[in-house]
């Protein structure tokens, strides 16, 4: 090998070496360390001799732990979800226990007949279900919103987004409003739904008069307890909320932490203005005014950390 191809070979190799060093940013303490999968100790730093050449010699590199991919938690999201509907269902049972234990005493006393016979009566039943409007049209949608906020909490990429036009936020939203829709769908027509437990649709509870009297005397005119209008207004009602939630906590919530460091101030406005996202928390383990993207002593000080920073205006 001649002398000059022997000189290319060294000076290659040596411009290779010094590019697998540790740059500066990531020997500095105050980088985080995902951003830096290799960094130098403070001792390294501190105690290192370097060769003839100028470079360190320390061998105290290290490789910063790489964080694993976290799934979905299926199993807390189905647990939280299992005891909103068993909260759901205690009411009913409380409000109309009578008709949950029509057929001699007993709850789901012949399940399986009263099931598809409800199921049939749903299929033919149309819109309306009967309920007031705050029920169909508030209640729902509000149901809709916990349910969705249920699947947010257990998805680690989707707990993290605040309201934002980007395909993170919206893929995320979209999950959760499949979320929403299937535990509609159960609500409404599964196993463990309003037909189910209070036989709603079945022979043995007979149609009703559209002013709520009993039993029903204008054929055409009746209401079953079951309809379509929930498997709609559920998911889509439920959908709108959140957002409207995510809204109010992006742009007004945020505010409010940017502007003081009082923790009940704090607190109480994300309560006040998310409180499906609140009781969905709480399903959680966690207080109402819980917060996974952010906490509010960091907004705090970025926000006054950008008003010192900011260029003062003068006015003539």
């Amino acid at each position: 090998m001649s002398l000059v191809a022997r000189s290319l070979f060294v000076a290659f190799l040596s411009t290779a070496a010094v590019c697998q060093l540790p740059s500066s940013r990531c020997s500095d303490l105050n980088t985080p360390m995902a951003q830096c999968p290799y960094s130098v100790s403070a001792s390294a730093r501190s105690g290192a001799s370097s060769d003839a050449m100028g470079f360190i010699t320390s061998d105290k590199f290290f490789q910063a732990p790489q964080p694993k991919h976290q799934g979905f938690r299926w199993g807390r999201a189905l647990f939280e979800s299992f005891m909103f509907l068993s909260i759901e269902q205690a009411y009913t049972v409380h409000m109309d226990y009578h008709w949950v234990t029509v057929e001699n005493g007993v709850p789901f006393n012949h399940y399986w007949q009263d099931y598809t016979h409800s199921l049939s009566t749903w299929v033919h039943s149309g819109w309306n279900d009967g309920d007031p409007a705050l029920y169909n049209y508030v209640g729902h949608p509000i149901q809709g919103a916990l349910t969705s906020f249920i699947q947010i909490q257990n998805d680690p990429q989707g707990e993290t987004q605040e309201f934002s036009n980007t395909r993170e936020y919206w893929w995320s939203r979209f999950k959760a409003t499949m979320w929403n829709a299937a535990y509609s769908t159960q609500w409404s027509i599964g196993p463990l739904s309003e037909v189910t437990v209070e036989k709603y649709g079945t022979a043995v509870r007979s149609p009703w008069n559209e002013d709520g009297s009993w039993p029903c005397t204008r054929p055409g005119h009746c209401l079953t307890g079951v309809g379509q209008v929930n498997l709609v207004m559920t998911p889509v009602g439920g959908f709108g909320w959140m957002l409207g939630e995510d809204l109010l906590d992006r742009y007004v919530a945020r505010r409010v932490e940017g502007s003081t460091r009082n923790s009940f101030l704090i607190g109480f406005t994300r309560c006040a203005l998310n409180p499906i996202r609140g009781g969905a928390n709480i399903l959680h383990g966690k207080p109402p005014w819980h917060r996974a993207s952010r906490d509010a002593r960091e907004v705090y000080m970025s926000s006054q950390a950008r008003k010192r920073n900011s260029p003062v205006q003068y006015s003539r």
